[in-house]
Order: structure tokens, then C-alpha cells, then sequence
């Protein structure tokens, strides 16, 4: 197996395996591991990894570059919408949504991704805060603020002085989906790391979240332009 093999200086105490984009294997050890140690490791987790390695590059065959062309599909609150392109062009908007189809005028091609990615972040900026409001009052732990975030790698996050934010691309998951993330991140105003009274919190708001949380872990790679 071809693996990439990082040896940290740090107080690291444990050896860990990531895999990454393409299938491609991530070992960290401590500095002075040996090798006889890494190689029970990997060894040990050798049909883990196969299955993991397996999935990602599934995924990447699901994941089709955007050509933003008729009949492309676009996720909305987890449901799938075609779009359909009016060759005419001089429509009022350059990019609409009927509830049905996503209509782009023709003329508005070439930025066609960029209008995308501001509907859907207009679209995220006028729902996620109505979840974190709904779920916050209910449970007696209102955040500094919130803001929608182009964060690429986490769905959301809770600073340090309560300020939540969440990425626009949640708006493409389905309503179930994003309230998990906004419990999640409510949580840590009260238990501030992945505990298990963390996850007792979680657990006690949404008996399901596991179902929700593996939604995310399966097709989360699906929600982007």
C-alpha cells in the first residue's frame, strides 16, 4: 500500500490513518515510531482501509463536474431540481427557481456558477437563521450571532464566544440534515468538545441524529457547485 507518512515532533501519543481525495493514505505517527510499529498498524487496518479507500473513489465517480447544462440537476433543501436553460435569454432574472425547475437565462451562461452560489447563499441566509432561532429558544442558549459562511471543509462551527456560523452549502441538504448541524453547533455553547455528555446533549434534542450525521458523512460531498 502507498501511503504518505508524517512523523510529528509534537506531543503525539497515538498513530492515525486519513484517507483523502483520489483514495490517497494519510499515516501520522510520533517521531520515533518504528517502522515495525507502522507496518502492524496499517496492517491491522488493512480491510478498513480497503473499504474506506473504495468509497471515497465511488464518490468521486458520483461527483460530476458542473456544466451547468439542460436538464443538470441542483440539490434544494435536499430534494433535486432539473434546470432548464432559455436559449432566448432576456429574462428579468438571470437565474430563477419556479419550485419546480431552476430556469437560467441563456445569455447568463458564462456566470452561471457565480448566480448559483449567490441564490444559494441567499437562500441559506434566510432559512439556517430560523432553524438556530427555532432550536435555540427551545432550548435556552441564543448564540452572539449568526452568519453564513464559504467554509469549504466544515458545515459549521461555534466560537469561542458563541458566535455560530454555517455554510452556505447546507442550504442544498434536506431540513433534517441541517438541523442536526444546528444542534450540533448549539451544543458546543454548552459542552464545548465531542464528550460523551456532548453527544448525550445532541442525543437529547434528536433521538435520530445518527441517521443525520451518516446523511452527512455518505452524500455531503454532493453539496457543492
Amino acid at each position: 500500500m502507498t501511503y504518505t507518512l508524517v512523523r510529528s515532533r509534537k506531543r503525539r501519543k497515538t498513530l492515525s490513518v486519513q484517507i483523502g481525495s483520489g483514495g490517497s493514505v494519510l499515516v501520522r505517527v510520533p517521531y520515533r515510531t518504528p517502522q515495525r510499529d507502522i507496518d502492524r498498524f496499517l496492517a491491522e487496518k488493512e480491510q478498513w482501509l480497503q473499504r474506506k479507500i473504495a468509497r471515497e473513489l465511488e464518490r468521486q465517480g458520483e461527483k460530476q463536474p458542473r456544466m451547468f447544462r439542460p436538464g443538470e440537476s441542483f440539490l434544494f433543501l435536499g430534494a433535486s431540481f432539473p434546470l432548464h436553460v432559455d436559449e432566448e435569454g432576456g429574462r428579468p432574472e438571470a437565474l430563477a427557481f419556479t419550485g419546480r425547475e431552476f430556469v437560467l437565462s441563456g445569455d447568463a451562461h458564462a456566470g452561471a456558477r457565480a448566480l448559483f452560489f449567490l441564490w444559494y447563499r441567499r437562500k441559506a441566509q434566510e432559512f439556517l437563521p430560523g432553524r438556530v432561532d427555532h432550536f435555540s429558544r427551545a432550548l435556552g442558549i441564543p448564540p452572539r450571532a449568526v452568519a453564513i459562511s464559504r467554509a469549504r471543509c466544515r458545515w459549521g462551527s461555534c466560537s469561542a464566544d458563541n458566535r455560530l456560523a454555517f455554510t452556505w452549502r447546507l442550504i442544498m441538504a434536506p431540513p433534517a440534515v441541517i438541523d442536526y448541524v444546528v444542534v450540533h453547533e448549539l451544543g458546543h455553547m454548552k459542552v464545548r468538545n465531542h464528550s460523551r455528555d456532548y453527544w448525550a446533549f445532541v442525543e437529547s434534542v434528536l433521538p435520530d441524529y445518527r441517521k443525520r450525521r451518516d446523511w452527512l458523512k455518505e452524500k455531503g460531498h454532493l453539496l457543492s457547485l
